[in-house]
């Protein structure tokens, strides 16, 4: 019996020792044009739920010891950190990734100052396209009214519909410019290398024209739905097939993302909606495709069926995916609260916004920037609902984080003075208002990369103040860095650079006409 036991207990033993994986990696920066990709020496990378900690070697190379794990089951990468760098591929953090002792792990990171540069060049190209291609929709609807096709009823609406687009497409841009700019051409073939890089430069016909050599999208949907067919049937030929086809849905989904970003720089919206939403309906499972395409649905195409569609299947992804208490849950809520606010259901917006900030409270703390944000959120439902009082209690609460934990002259302090400057007007507390909304133009002078959009935003919410204040000079003078701003960024036609014309012509008429 003695035997027998100590046999027994020398095999549970051996198998609780083997159960481990060691998992490869290798860490590099990505390839931009002109600049290949290099492997990154000292990159530390940290498991979730562990001390286990590793940093990469001078060749990039790194190995995780995944304890009481096998082949196939999930571990997650809790940060990645390098000095004057950040992970190129953000959806990384946070998600449960299959271990492997036989396919090592890739991890790009991007350097911070070539990411800003890159993102800045390939934004400002694409506004200039977006502005282009908008006021050629505007001329065309002109020349339906000359021509008496269309009346002047219908064509205000459809002007007012592409104005509302248009106040719209900001975030769109910068969102967009992020993406590409992250883009690694180390993974893309020599024609795909083109396309991306034809985006890039501003030049989305080309883009489209290079695309059709591929094939259209539909044709290849057609050929990938058939293939995945194929895969299912033929069992015995799936681990030769399985990879080709991850590669082939992979790179759809890519084009599927570079058309979009191909229309949405010539302000075609219904096309650039098409194929976001294609790429969603691609990989149904991919947490950020759906919010992407709901945010698409939602501040573009005011589509709120579609928008609660994606943001609920994104919940849905959260919870299974990451659990409920995670950062890609806190966003998702974020974005449901968004969704019901649009639809002026504003208790259920509350809700959202509030199981956001409880998230983020728990993950990150009750004094972390992330919850600051989800109490800016909060505020500005309040505000939408004219409770001034709780709106300016978050505004406050979000201020006073912001403050120690980024400084009286970051950023993100800004906005929040913004935002109380923005209430204070509304209480008709124009002095206080005015004093805030100038030190909001003080740090926005003292800090480097701030948008232009928002400077020019700011000179007008400024030359508000002096207007109600009566100081009809100083308002004027105000108005007219904010216009030179917005033609200057946005162009002539857009609703905010009109807007500020208009406030201006009524300052010199004040100024004129005492």
């Amino acid at each position: 019996m003695r035997v027998r036991i100590l046999l027994f207990v020398m095999t549970c033993l051996s198998a609780l020792n083997s159960l481990a994986v060691t998992q490869e990696g290798h860490v590099r920066t990505i390839a931009r044009p002109g600049m290949s990709g290099s492997p990154v020496e000292g990159a530390v990378i940290r498991l979730q739920g562990s001390h286990n900690r590793v940093a990469s070697r001078s060749n990039g190379d790194f190995s995780l010891l995944l304890h009481d794990l096998q082949n196939g089951q999930p571990y997650t990468i809790a940060s990645i950190v390098k000095s004057g760098y950040e992970p190129a591929e953000q959806e990384l953090i946070g998600k449960r990734l299959p271990c492997s002792d036989q396919v090592p792990l890739e991890i790009l990171l991007v350097s911070k100052l070539q990411l800003m540069q890159e993102r800045e060049e390939i934004e400002t190209k694409a506004r200039e396209n977006v502005e282009i291609y908008y006021q050629a929709r505007i001329d065309s609807l002109e020349q339906l009214l000359a021509a008496h096709r269309i009346t002047e009823k219908e064509m205000q609406a459809q002007r007012q519909r592409l104005e509302s687009q248009y106040e719209n497409f900001e975030p769109l841009l910068q969102a967009m410019s992020d993406v590409l700019a992250r883009t690694d051409y180390a993974r893309m073939d020599s024609l795909t290398t083109l396309m991306q890089q034809a985006i890039e430069n501003g030049n989305p016909e080309e883009a489209e024209r290079l695309l059709l050599e591929k094939g259209s999208i539909a044709q290849r949907e057609t050929v990938l739905r058939e293939w995945g067919k194929n895969i299912a049937a033929l069992q015995q030929e799936v681990d030769r097939n399985q990879d080709a086809y991850v590669r082939q849905k992979r790179q759809l989904e890519d084009d599927c993302y570079r058309m979009y970003a191909a229309f949405l720089t010539r302000f075609a919206n219904d096309s650039a909606g098409y194929y976001i939403q294609k790429r969603a309906s691609l990989d149904t499972l991919n947490i950020d495709y759906q919010l992407q395409a709901g945010q698409f649905a939602l501040s573009i195409l005011s589509d709120l069926k579609s928008a609660r569609q994606f943001f609920e299947r994104a919940y849905r992804l959260a919870e299974s995916q990451y659990g409920v208490y995670s950062g890609q849950m806190a966003t998702t809520c974020n974005e449901l609260g968004m969704l019901a606010k649009a639809c002026h259901k504003y208790d259920e917006a509350s809700l959202w916004y509030s199981q956001s900030l409880k998230i983020r409270e728990k993950l990150r703390g009750k004094n972390s920037l992330a919850t600051a944000e989800a109490l800016n959120n909060l505020g500005e439902l309040y505000r939408a609902q004219k409770d001034l009082k709780k709106a300016m209690d978050c505004h406050k609460r979000a201020l006073k984080i912001r403050e120690k934990e980024a400084g009286r002259q970051s950023l993100a302090t800004a906005e929040s003075l913004n935002n109380i400057a923005g209430i204070l007007f509304q209480q008709q507390q124009y002095s206080r208002a005015q004093k805030l909304f100038r030190e909001v133009m003080d740090i926005y002078a003292s800090s480097s990369g701030v948008q232009q959009s928002r400077i020019a935003a700011n000179y007008n919410n400024l030359a508000g103040t002096y207007f109600m204040l009566a100081d009809y000079a100083s308002a004027a003078r105000y108005f007219d860095s904010a216009v030179e701003i917005y033609r200057r960024v946005l162009g002539e036609s857009h609703p905010l650079t009109r807007n500020a014309v208009n406030n201006r012509e009524l300052c010199r008429q004040k100024i004129q006409n005492p």
